[in-house]
């Protein structure tokens, strides 16, 4: 990710965020995954993805708060 790409995120380009976002992809699954349990009482882990979404929220309202 290009320094130019982060300037223009920074002021609202929704290019450029998705950028971001796709740039961070990997280590936001990484934060929110944890162990889901079934019924059955296997233990699988996944994305939660409630806390994905949130947590990609936060990101965009940072990069729309951050002065380059």
């Amino acid at each position: 990710m290009t320094y130019e790409t982060v300037v223009a995120a920074t002021h609202g380009d929704p290019v450029a965020a998705e950028e971001v976002l796709e740039h961070f992809d990997s280590a936001i699954d990484g934060l929110c995954t944890h162990a889901f349990v079934d019924e059955g009482g296997h233990t699988e882990y996944g994305v939660d993805t409630q806390m994905k979404t949130e947590m990609q929220g936060r990101l965009l309202a940072a990069m729309l708060h951050f002065t380059p």
